[in-house]
């Protein structure tokens, strides 16, 4: 697997991961959505056994995984000590505009589902501050519809 090939499209809750993990399934991504993150190691390593039958990796990694986020660090290590190069796609959008998003499907975020939705962003935005300090890309998708 080279570096394009496995990708962990992650950010905040109604910044369209759900959208570029359509694009990368056309594109000929094996995709999961919301693998826990203690599983990213071994399906890397089943992927690798794949004898390059599956190549093109596409995880999405979020905030529904929060019990298993904090490990998230430690298991992108394991990747890392298993040689298998990745990438962090990062998406994120203005508040203004994730709270119309949120107005719009008439959902809950899911760190506020009794609250605002200005709430949860804000919690969403630390919890996932780390993770979105180690991309190796960050797309502002405010002006994509």
């Amino acid at each position: 697997m080279n570096n394009s090939n496995f990708v962990i499209i992650t950010g905040l809750s109604g910044a369209g991961k759900s959208n570029a993990v359509k694009v990368f399934e056309d594109l000929g991504y094996f995709c999961i959505d919301n693998l826990p993150a203690p599983l990213i190691p071994k399906f890397a390593e089943l992927c690798l056994q794949s004898d390059g039958k599956v190549s093109k990796i596409a995880l999405v990694i979020d905030i529904r995984g929060d019990l298993f986020l904090d490990a998230l660090n430690q298991n992108l290590n394991e990747l890392n000590n298993m040689n298998i190069p990745y990438q962090i796609l990062f998406l994120e959008a203005s508040d203004d505009i994730l709270i119309q998003r949120f107005k719009e499907t008439r959902r809950n975020h899911p760190l506020s589902p009794q609250g605002t939705v200005s709430d949860g962003i804000t919690k969403e935005r630390e919890k996932l501050s780390e993770l979105r300090g180690r991309a190796d890309k960050i797309m502002d998708t405010s002006r994509m519809k």
